[in-house]
């Protein structure tokens, strides 16, 4: 097979792009508006919010044709990217601003949408046909929920700052920001899944979103040296970030397609801990220590509930759509 030859499907993305006119390029910024936004926000999965939008499918293939057809699907891509910068640059603004005020709200609504994202996974969970399958999908299971409880634990209790490490250089960093940036990406792949909730299983959420906005941030440093390590820890987040999208593009395909359950047994241990690891980490731990208002709690465990319910119908919503679209 000639692997330079276009699909139907990216044949179909760059023809769109030529029809799209002004009024459908700025659509398209908009959906790219809500994607970003939703990959911005812990517990919301852009890869679902993609689905109801329907674009989701021309999307894949947008990116996974870039190497064959790069200009035309450049250009099919173009508004969809500029509108996700815009849209996460907005909401990490208002995140950033508004954990300081209330974080434990902040957190009971990212917990709530990460709640409500479980029913996408649970569908997807079947029983093994053997005592071997089971038994591969229960400890794919266990693995993966310790592994996301147990590294907001971690980081809670030794007090992990990445900002701290700036002025030092520790050498781990760099690679840790180009796997951050990764796994990020490659997460909002998948509906359901979260990237920036990926990055607060990892403990890297609130470190990234300190270093570019607030008072804490690079650009207040006052030091060149700390300003230049930050730089280069966003130009490799940047190069992570492109690195999981291609290979998710291809990835998730084979991943989904030969271990489908095992794969969604891990994605649901992962969900299950990162409920753990959001309420116990080292950014909100030592805000219970210091004593939060009473009203922070009341009003976060009203929106944990509404975002949960709000993420579920959403996903139940996609899921209707892509079964009419079938039939």
């Amino acid at each position: 097979m000639d692997e330079t030859k276009a699909t139907p499907q990216e044949e179909n993305a760059p023809q769109e792009a030529s029809r799209r006119g002004v009024k459908g390029f700025f659509l398209d910024l908009l959906k790219g508006i809500t994607l970003g936004v939703s990959a911005a926000v812990p517990g919301l999965s852009a890869g679902t919010v993609a689905v109801a939008e329907r674009c989701y499918d021309p999307l894949i293939e947008g990116i996974d044709g870039l190497r064959r057809r790069f200009k035309k699907n450049f250009l099919f891509l173009l508004p969809y990217l500029l509108g996700l910068l815009l849209g996460a640059i907005g909401a990490l603004m208002g995140i950033q601003k508004g954990y300081e005020v209330a974080p434990f709200t902040l957190t009971g609504f990212f917990a709530g949408c990460v709640l409500g994202s479980l029913p996408s996974c649970l569908i997807e969970l079947r029983k093994g046909k053997s005592a071997k399958e089971k038994l591969i999908h229960i400890l794919v299971f266990a693995l993966s929920l310790l592994f996301a409880a147990g590294l907001g634990a971690l980081t809670a209790l030794y007090s992990f700052s990445l900002g701290g490490y700036l002025a030092d250089r520790v050498w781990w960093i760099y690679p840790m920001a180009l796997l951050s940036g990764l796994i990020a990406a490659f997460a909002c792949v998948v509906p359901g899944i979260s990237g920036s909730m990926s990055l607060m299983v990892i403990g890297m959420y609130y470190p990234i979103l300190n270093l570019v906005f607030g008072s804490s941030s690079i650009w207040h440093a006052g030091d060149g040296k700390v300003l230049g390590t930050g730089i280069l820890i966003l130009l490799l987040l940047l190069v992570g970030a492109i690195l999981g999208l291609f290979l998710a593009s291809k990835a998730m395909k084979v991943l989904l397609s030969r271990h489908r359950v095992s794969s969604f047994y891990a994605i649901f241990g992962l969900i299950l801990g990162s409920l753990v690891s959001m309420f116990f980490n080292s950014d909100i731990y030592p805000k219970y220590q210091a004593g939060l208002p009473l009203w922070d709690y009341l009003l976060g465990a009203g929106l944990f509930v509404l975002s949960a319910l709000g993420v579920f119908l959403l996903i139940r919503f996609s899921a209707k759509r892509k079964e009419k679209e079938d039939n």
